[in-house]
């Protein structure tokens, strides 16, 4: 089950893959969060998997896996927490063809942390489809779910909004979405929208992306097909937990399902 214990106050190993050290990438996001007296989400990030979690000591060092990592930094630049993605995006639909696991390595740990703005849960994008995962989550406290991601075209204009719209409503959560938009290569491209849900599903900011600019971003250029919008962008909103304990009182979800459980297992 998920908890903040083993993640307060932790560092996150940060090793080398093909000979590159991905230290300076989180180096330098806890010197952002400290200068601007932030605190931040950082994620996906490639960190190497430590000798002690490798299948075989013997692996050769160009064919051991990484993990998909989301950190959070508080605003004196030190790392509160760290999630290693879980469900890793193995697909094969018209349009998107893309095996993660060749590179990446599962993670085996929800995790839920403390910050100024509520408990926050650590996931990673395609984690989004798996609503059981954040089940767990909330009933660990969660009242922020955070998604970072980096969706597909194809898959971003028929699920994005949609999963991630489920995720508020089921959790009665606040649901941040930061997302990649724009051309990556020759044969990637990220449908972006940056959002923020709600714990009623409303949506109350959306930098927008491939299919339009949603309710905050700005079109960049109609001939620019890298990138549709303006990157980067800033989008904001209020966590108001008070709204937040309001809805759950009003319409006790969590209670019920457990109410459900209890009643499914005593009919076993």
């Amino acid at each position: 089950m998920p908890g903040d214990d083993m993640n307060t106050n932790v560092d996150v190993k940060i090793g080398e893959a093909d000979g590159q050290s991905f230290t300076s990438i989180i180096e330098e996001l806890r010197f952002i969060a400290c200068e601007a007296k932030l605190w931040i989400s950082g994620g996906g990030v490639h960190t190497a998997v430590p000798q002690s979690d490798l299948v075989a000591s013997t692996t050769p060092p160009n064919e051991r896996k990484i993990y998909n990592t989301h950190v959070i930094i508080d605003s004196d630049g030190q790392i509160k927490a760290y999630y290693h993605k879980i469900h890793l995006f193995d697909v094969s639909v018209p349009g998107v063809n893309l095996r993660e696991s060749k590179t990446t390595a599962p993670g085996k740990q929800l995790v839920v942390c403390d910050s100024p703005v509520g408990k926050l849960a650590l996931t990673i994008c395609y984690d989004m489809r798996f609503s059981e995962m954040y089940v767990d989550l909330v009933q660990s406290g969660a009242e922020v779910l955070l998604m970072p991601s980096a969706f597909t075209v194809p898959t971003g204009k028929a699920h994005w909004h949609a999963l991630l719209r489920a995720r508020a409503i089921e959790g009665q959560c606040y649901v941040l979405a930061a997302a990649q938009v724009g051309q990556h290569s020759e044969k990637r491209q990220s449908y972006g929208h940056s959002v923020v849900y709600d714990p009623w599903g409303q949506l109350v900011a959306d930098a927008g992306g491939y299919d339009g600019k949603g309710l905050s971003g700005v079109i960049e250029s109609q001939q620019d097909e890298s990138s549709p919008v303006r990157v980067p962008s800033i989008i904001m909103s209020e966590i108001d937990l008070d709204k937040l304990a309001s809805i759950r009182e009003r319409m006790p979800i969590q209670q019920h399902r457990n109410n459900y459980i209890h009643s499914r297992e005593g009919n076993k």
